[in-house]
Order: structure tokens, then sequence, then C-alpha cells
């Protein structure tokens, strides 16, 4: 449920997804359970999705993917 969270929170905040024809952010499901990644291809595009997400409540984080050198944010719901 938290990566259709994630992703309802970027779309309502005008953030793009990607699909087949346009580049855009993804949301995927991370090894811990209270997180999600988002990439996004542009530096740009990362930097929005975070501020998306944090002005929506959630924690995020910006990290070096292991592999291809890309970014992406983990983003977590905050505890209350």
């Amino acid at each position: 449920h938290l990566v259709q969270a994630a992703a309802l929170a970027l779309e309502a905040a005008g953030c793009r997804p990607a699909d087949p024809d346009r580049p855009g952010y993804r949301v995927s499901p991370t090894p811990q359970p209270e997180a999600v990644a988002v990439r996004e291809p542009t530096p740009e595009g990362i930097r929005a999705c975070a501020a998306a997400l944090e002005r929506a409540g959630w924690q995020t984080s910006e990290h070096a993917e292991p592999r291809g050198g890309g970014r992406c944010v983990l983003a977590s719901p905050r505890r209350v």
C-alpha cells in the first residue's frame, strides 16, 4: 500500500509518472517494509519528487544507486 500512497501523493502534487511514451517517476517497494524508492531520470525530477512527498508528510532522503550511478529517493510516511 505504500507504493500506491506515494504515487498518489506525487500525482496530486503534479509530478508525472513514467509511461512507455515519456519519462517520469517510478515508485517501487524496498527491502525496508516502511519505505519506498522513487526514481526519476533527471536530478530536477528527483528533487521535485522529494519536495512533493515532504509536503505530503513523508520523510525523504536522496541516495546514490548502487548500480548505474543514478540517484533515488527513499521515502517513508512520518510517524506521529
